[in-house]
């Protein structure tokens, strides 16, 4: 019997194996890779069967990871040392100044990356941004800079076209592509 990863990875194949369309707008070019939260660190030490997956399909593979999308804006910021203190003051700067951030992140990110319509960037750590803004509010505005595909690498759940990251959160309506057990 197979793993949960492994399904995962079968079903992942079957994918990435299949012919792109070119005329899908950029929401319709991101598929979500959706597994437990618990299987995290699974899947982080198959990230490489993953790439080898998408190699073998004839496609490039790229990575980018949001780790360290929080803690970049953070270190600059002039009032960090004062939100360690009362991190409840940090709630009005997150929505005003760390999603245009993190926006700017993503897109910076995707611009230096070498891309043509036959890349897949894989997104992984969105959990790092878990609490401070929703994926969905960052991925929107990236669409146009990334030309083949997106695979986000996403911890939680979708069902009846909801996805919900970290299985904690109302999740959103999205046009991205789910690839599920």
């Amino acid at each position: 019997m197979l793993s949960k990863i492994d399904q995962l990875l079968e079903a992942y194949e079957k994918v990435i194996n299949e012919p792109w369309a070119t005329s899908l707008s950029g929401q319709e070019r991101i598929w979500f890779l959706v597994y437990d939260p618990a299987e995290q660190r699974k899947i982080d030490f198959r990230l490489g069967d993953f790439e080898t997956a998408t190699i073998k399909a004839g496609k490039k593979w790229k990575e980018i990871s949001l780790k360290l999308c929080f803690p970049s804006w953070m270190v600059h910021h002039e009032y960090r040392d004062g939100y360690f203190k009362k991190p409840k003051y940090i709630v009005d700067q997150l929505e005003g100044q760390f999603i245009p951030f993190a926006i700017a992140f993503l897109e910076a990110e995707l611009k230096k990356t070498e891309q043509d319509q036959d890349t897949l960037i894989a997104i992984k750590d969105v959990s790092s941004l878990f609490g401070f803004v929703r994926l969905s509010e960052i991925l929107k505005s990236c669409d146009k800079y990334y030309k083949g595909r997106l695979l986000i690498f996403f911890p939680g759940e979708f069902e009846q076209n909801h996805y919900r990251l970290l299985d904690a959160r109302d999740g959103w309506d999205y046009l991205a592509r789910p690839i599920t057990l």
